[in-house]
């Protein structure tokens, strides 16, 4: 058996690459995450534009505490399991890309305990920074400067020290900052160019610069840009 963490690209659908759409047709299984009871899956709505296949819906749950999540995900793998265990293949498609902050990984680690013999293989897809770089008319990283990427749920001094040696910055989950996010930035500038771009290529996204990109926001689809020399 394979698990394939598909990445479907942050939200449109035509960055969706041929052969995630070959896996997700071809797997025996395809699980679709949902982090809860009414939610509407990005992931799945990506995969509805291009596929109309069935899908095993699974509670993903979007927390901090990781032996929650795991033991919430034994339950969810354990309840459908008569609907993927003779399958040769399985897949999970994610918003992005499979091997960047994707919960692919958790649900694999999971099914690892319940078939120790089960591969992994991954699909990448367009990163949200890359399509949010696009769409905000903007090149990230020119000749050697440096790029970092870095998770919003961070300590804070670490992205302090992070945003400090960065040439371009990318931040992902700045909702988790809150009010924090503009005296971080504004202590490890000066920064030429700050861009916040919500919900890239969907319907709603929104593209916000300067000083007011710094604003709290609990918008979980979103990335901060910051480039120092542009």
């Amino acid at each position: 058996m394979i698990f394939w963490g598909v990445g479907l690209g942050p939200g449109d659908p035509e960055l969706v690459t041929l052969k995630a759409l070959r896996v997700l047709g071809d797997a025996g299984a395809v699980f679709l995450p949902f982090s809860g009871k009414g939610r509407k899956s990005v992931a799945g709505t990506i995969l509805g534009a291009h596929l109309h296949r069935e899908t095993i819906p699974l509670h993903f749950p979007m927390v901090r505490d990781n032996g929650r999540r795991d033991a919430i995900l034994r339950e969810e793998l354990t309840r459908t399991l008569p609907l993927w265990r003779e399958a040769a293949s399985l897949a999970l498609p994610v918003i992005g890309d499979s091997a960047l902050y994707a919960t692919a990984a958790y649900l694999y680690s999971v099914l690892q305990e319940m078939v120790p013999e089960i591969e992994l293989g991954l699909v990448p897809g367009v990163s949200a920074h890359s399509l949010a770089s696009s769409r905000a008319g903007q090149f990230l990283a020119l000749g050697d400067e440096n790029l970092s990427v870095i998770p919003g749920t961070a300590p804070e001094g670490k992205i302090r020290s992070m945003l400090a040696a960065s040439d371009a910055a990318v931040i992902y989950k700045p909702s988790a900052l809150g009010g924090s996010l503009l005296s971080i930035v504004q202590e490890t500038g000066p920064w030429s160019t700050i861009i916040r771009v919500d919900r890239a290529g969907m319907d709603d996204e929104r593209i916000t610069e300067g000083i007011s990109a710094l604003c709290a926001s609990d918008e979980y689809l979103s990335v901060v840009e910051l480039l120092r020399y542009r």
